[in-house]
């Protein structure tokens, strides 16, 4: 095979350089050989232009054929999975090397570095470090910066952490030199080489520099193509970086990105101020390490949220409890204003509800309240709204001042009720140190921003002081008035849910009274009518005979007990609609019999014989069991008091899952077309003109029933008598 011979006529170089301990070769798809470091010429015996547009086999096999089965093998790997990093260890014309074989872009990059001796006698320990971060996990980076200083050696490791608006801070630093100054805590603005930084690490985890004003090697490439160093070990510090490095008097840096959620969340930076060869593989175990503490990092924030979400899922219990138990929304709400700052992270609250206002630890006019909302109303379509700066930016529209707060937030909770809620922050005085002149803070030349400059030999000091702004309004806090709003407004829909259903019983109970009104006036008037009769007697007739006399007297009376049955009745009825019921264990053996002797002496039943059979226990409410057993025992003995030889039977059994109860008579019987609304309030049935009776009682021992998951069925003849069963779920 021919290859073409290039010449420095025909080729040109690239702009960035590689560091002078390593050598760099860049191949095609097809392994042309597209750009090569100058300083290939040491092992190369001819000029390295020459070997452009050749075949990289055509290299290994001339100049590195001790290498070449698993250099092969490498490259295949790298070939076959795009994603795949290959690390060998060769020999370059006697010179003990790394090699790393990666893709990037459609070239495959062959990337050499030399040897080098580690001075630093400490070696990593994996085992360790772990141990370190588990008994430390609230100070993780602090964790992490004592130890990457012991193992690598270097004077200075800090842990840089982005904010939200993209500038940085320092939140944990080593310093194991004094020349080398700390700047914990403080800020750095996002200039230009922390732009870069970004960009690097968004693509390569790491970047080494062992001598940041050593000598660099061109790369050269054939011309026309440019293959990028981005994700390049031993490319060399750009120079507006490496001027950032010399100024703070750093000569050596290994900066390591730190990913956690998959977004870059800042750096480590290990610095020293002399030139410092640290090895491959410990930089490597570096590299693991930093992993190590990421992922114990997220575990710990994992930890925080679960908490903070078991808080939040509590109060919401909570809420909805007293919602359940209290329908005021606005005075549950009152009752919770310490929870609901606490979370909103917010000194005041105020709640506007239908024309009303309630106020928590904040003294407002409704007038300048309802302004407030109609600003968030015209700033926002959504829900929710939050501003730090809301004074500031419409205190003086609204007639407001910094003397009760500077932040606002809104919750627009039900619009068409007015039902909103505010939130307030005081104004709190920040202070912050730069260590690079913030210019686009300083050029919004924002009189409520001062900023103070401090005289530094290297650096740009600036403290910067900020009023009139409450803290910011976190993520955490916009969740829960997320939230809050969704937990009202079910509320409110269950709530309305429950008014239809109610206001359908009203309905169904107002028809129940007209029925009432219709079916019962007669019968309430014969009672009336008796009692005015004997009444008027008595009046008119002062020398009536006792005998007279008791009769009237007598008919007066039992007038009365059936007024007096018919209000009981429609008293018991309403009962059993709203009774809160304690479940527990009932014994019915316990009563039975003696409900049967009360109905036996009621209805004038003496000669009834009752038979028990097994009364086993079952589960419920002891006093509406015992109404329910009453209603149909008492019906079976009323209705076959006249029987010729009345008797009742009572017996119950197990089926699976239930207790089956069975009281059967031999009385008058329900004619078959009557059984399916025999349960109807007021409902007499044709064959009882003759028997006393409202017609509720089945009415509301059909409502006990559901009450308690109790299955009813009845088969009945008449003139035979009836049987009723009771199905008791057995499953407590």
């Amino acid at each position: 095979m021919e290859y073409q011979t290039f010449s420095e006529d025909n080729a040109h170089y690239l702009t960035d350089c590689i560091q002078s301990y390593g050598y760099l070769l860049i191949v095609d798809r097809d392994l042309t050989l597209v750009s090569i470091s100058e300083n290939c010429s040491s092992w190369l015996t001819e000029k390295v232009s020459s070997f452009l547009g050749s075949n990289l086999n055509n290299l290994i096999t001339q100049h590195l054929p001790g290498n070449y089965q698993n250099l092969q093998k490498g490259i295949d790997q790298v070939i076959s999975d795009y994603k795949e990093r290959v690390w060998l260890e060769v020999l370059v014309k006697d010179e003990e090397c790394y090699l790393n074989i990666y893709n990037f872009e459609d070239y495959i990059y062959l990337e050499f570095e030399k040897k080098s001796l580690d001075n630093s006698v400490f070696f990593p320990k994996f085992e360790s470090f772990n141990r370190l971060l588990n008994e430390n996990k609230e100070h993780i980076w602090e964790v992490v910066c004592g130890y990457i200083a012991k193992i690598s050696g270097f004077d200075r490791v800090r842990v840089f952490q982005y904010d939200e608006d993209e500038n940085g801070i320092v939140i944990s630093e080593y310093i194991g030199n004094d020349a080398l100054k700390g700047i914990k805590d403080c800020y750095y603005p996002n200039i230009d080489v922390f732009k870069y930084a970004k960009q690097v690490h968004l693509v390569n985890a790491s970047r080494y520099s062992a001598q940041v004003d050593g000598p660099t090697v061109r790369m050269l490439s054939k011309d026309g193509i440019s293959p990028s160093l981005q994700q390049t070990g031993i490319r060399a510090v750009l120079p507006l970086h490496a001027e950032y490095l010399i100024r703070d008097g750093v000569n050596s840096n290994m900066s390591m990105g730190i990913t956690v959620k998959g977004k870059l969340w800042g750096y480590i930076f290990c610095q020293s101020q002399e030139a410092k060869r640290v090895s491959l593989l410990k930089r490597e175990a570096m590299l693991s390490f930093i992993q190590m503490a990421m992922n114990a990092y997220e575990d710990t924030q994992r930890i925080l949220e679960r908490k903070w979400y078991e808080e939040i899922k509590n109060f919401e219990l909570l809420l909805k409890e007293q919602l359940i138990l209290n329908r005021d929304l606005s005075e549950v709400l009152k009752q919770l204003g310490e929870k609901l700052c606490e979370f909103a992270d917010a000194d005041a609250m105020v709640i506007l509800s239908e024309g009303n206002m309630f106020t928590y630890k904040i003294e407002i006019g409704k007038i300048k309240a309802n302004a407030i909302v109609d600003q968030i109303a015209s700033l926002t379509k959504d829900h929710y709204f939050a501003d730090h700066e809301f004074v500031l930016k419409y205190g003086k529209k609204l007639g407001l001042n910094f003397e009760r707060f500077a932040g606002v937030a809104g919750i627009d909770v039900l619009p068409e009720r007015g039902f909103t809620i505010l939130f307030f922050k005081r104004e709190v005085i920040q202070k912050r140190k730069w260590v690079e002149k913030p210019e686009e803070l300083m050029n919004e030349l924002n009189p409520y921003m001062e900023f103070e400059n401090e005289p530094h030999p290297k650096f740009q000091i600036w403290h910067q002081t900020t009023y009139r702004r409450s803290t910011k309004w976190t993520k955490n806090e916009l969740f829960f008035f997320e939230r809050l709003r969704n937990i009202i407004t079910d509320s409110f829909k269950r709530l309305a849910q429950e008014i239809s259903l109610l206001n359908n019983e009203v309905l169904n109970l107002n028809k129940a009274l007209d029925d009432y009104a219709n079916t019962v006036s007669h019968d309430i008037k014969n009672p009336l009518s008796a009692i005015n009769l004997s009444t008027q007697m008595m009046m008119q007739k002062l020398d009536m005979n006792e005998d007279l006399r008791y009769k009237m007297l007598n008919n007066t009376k039992d007038a009365v007990k059936v007024i007096t049955d018919m209000l009981t009745s429609i008293h018991e009825f309403s009962k059993v609609k709203g009774y809160d019921y304690k479940m527990e264990p009932v014994y019915p053996v316990e009563f039975i019999p003696q409900i049967v002797e009360f109905s036996k002496i009621r209805y004038g039943s003496e000669l009834l014989s009752s038979n028990f059979g097994n009364l086993l226990p079952i589960y419920g409410e002891k006093t509406i069991i015992y109404q329910l057993f009453q209603n149909f025992i008492g019906n079976a003995v009323k209705y076959s008091a006249k029987s010729i030889a009345p008797k009742v039977s009572i017996h119950s059994e197990l089926d699976h899952e239930f207790v089956r109860y069975i009281i059967e008579d031999n009385g008058i019987g329900i004619a078959r077309e009557e059984l399916s609304n025999i349960f109807d309030s007021f409902k007499r049935l044709s064959n009882a003109v003759d028997y006393e009776g409202t017609g509720l009682g089945l009415s509301i021992a059909r409502r006990i029933a559901d009450r308690l998951n109790v299955q009813i069925s009845i088969d009945s003849e008449l003139g035979e008598g009836t049987k009723i069963v009771l199905l008791f779920p057995n499953e407590n």
